[in-house]
Order: structure tokens, then C-alpha cells, then sequence
């Protein structure tokens, strides 16, 4: 595997960005995830939110979108592993990886409820008053 070992720091960015590339070209839900994080960036910067708050933000959006690419990275390795044939090692790995995913998101709704629902409550509070 030497002959894609990168060659410097501009090399292996360049690796990275190919990798978030293929993620974004292979699988409707990144690209679902990316959109949804965008229009809710463009919302927290409407609602003012604090640095805390965007930090949080971002962290929570980065944390999903890394667990997307996790479980895509696990789900092309045991398709190439077993040759696309059905295995139940294999779907209980992928069901165990979008386990993972699913509570991420899960738990990402929540934290994204917590961040944007005060703001947008005292929003409506302010505006019908």
C-alpha cells in the first residue's frame, strides 16, 4: 500500500478531501446531513447564537457527519470482505454501525432542540406579545 502513502501535508489533505468527496457523491444521507447543517448554520447565525453556542453546534454537526462516514467506510470494507454476498456477520455489523448512526442523530435532534428552541420560542414570544 505504499503507493498511497502520502507525500506531504498537501497530499494527504488532498486524500481527505477525496474521501469527503466520495462520501458526498455515494450516499444520499451525507448529503441530506450536509444540507439540513448548512440551513441550520445560516439559522444560528440569524438567531445570534453565542461562540459557545455555534461551537456546540458545529460539534454536534461534525460529530454526525463523521459518524456517517464511519459507518460508510465499515459498510464498503465488508461489502469488498464478502463479495456482496449475504452474510449475517455482515448484517449485523451494519446494523450495529447504523445503530450507531441512528443514536447519533438522535442525540444531535436533541442537542440541536436545546440550542435552537429558546431562541426561536422567545423569537415568537416577543413577536405575538
Amino acid at each position: 500500500m505504499s503507493k498511497y502513502k502520502a507525500n506531504g501535508v498537501f497530499q494527504s489533505m488532498g486524500f481527505a478531501l477525496n474521501g469527503i468527496w466520495v462520501t458526498l457523491k455515494s450516499q444520499l444521507n451525507f448529503r441530506v446531513e450536509v444540507l439540513i447543517a448548512i440551513m441550520g448554520f445560516i439559522l444560528a447565525m440569524y438567531l445570534r447564537f453565542t461562540y459557545v453556542e455555534l461551537a456546540i453546534y458545529v460539534f454536534t454537526v461534525a460529530l454526525m457527519l463523521f459518524a456517517e462516514m464511519m459507518n460508510t467506510v465499515i459498510e464498503f470494507v465488508i461489502d469488498a470482505y464478502f463479495g456482496n454476498k449475504y452474510s449475517i456477520l455482515a448484517k449485523m455489523s451494519k446494523d450495529i454501525c447504523a445503530g450507531a448512526v441512528y443514536l447519533t442523530s438522535f442525540l444531535s435532534v436533541i442537542i440541536g432542540f436545546l440550542l435552537f428552541a429558546p431562541k426561536i420560542y422567545s423569537i415568537l414570544l416577543f413577536k405575538f406579545r
